[in-house]
């Protein structure tokens, strides 16, 4: 691959979906994560002021985030634990009970890799996906690569 987005003409083309593409890649190109790790990716962002792009779609359209996230609390209401972004301009609310795994994922390009985290419900849809902040020709920031390096050690 040069640009991330030939991943999704690949899995078309092999027939594969995202959540298998990450299962059969896993300990070369993706490392599963429990669900916590999207309020730790979240929280730690926010405490060292990182920017982010944050991408969350549905059928009909995807909505894209990207710059700093400030203001992350995590709620419980009702006995559901929700991790919310409550910034000016954005706001995150993912009912954390309904994450079923996550995934940091590799991806060479033609800028060199581009990391991720990717967020999926128990049918194994990517409900979101999380990139360190970067325009189209740039290397990702180390700061980011840290960041989900240090994820990394959160055990299932």
């Amino acid at each position: 691959m040069t640009d991330t987005h030939e991943f999704f003409g690949l899995l078309k083309r092999h027939g594969v979906s995202r959540i298998h593409a990450m299962r059969l890649a896993c300990g070369v190109f993706t490392h599963d994560h429990p669900p916590c790790v999207v309020e730790r990716l979240l929280q730690t962002a926010s405490s060292d002021a990182l920017p982010i792009m944050v991408f969350v779609g549905n059928p009909g359209c995807i909505q894209i985030h990207t710059g700093p996230v400030r203001r992350v609390q995590t709620m419980d209401i009702k006995g559901q634990t929700w991790v919310n972004v409550l910034d000016e301009g954005f706001n995150l609310h993912l009912l954390l009970d309904d994450v079923a795994s996550c995934w940091s994922v590799r991806k060479p390009t033609s800028d060199g890799d581009v990391h991720s985290l990717e967020v999926y419900d128990r049918r194994g849809e990517c409900i979101a996906m999380f990139f360190g902040a970067r325009k189209p020709g740039q290397p990702e920031s180390t700061a980011w690569r840290e960041l989900l390096r240090s994820i990394d050690g959160v055990s299932a």
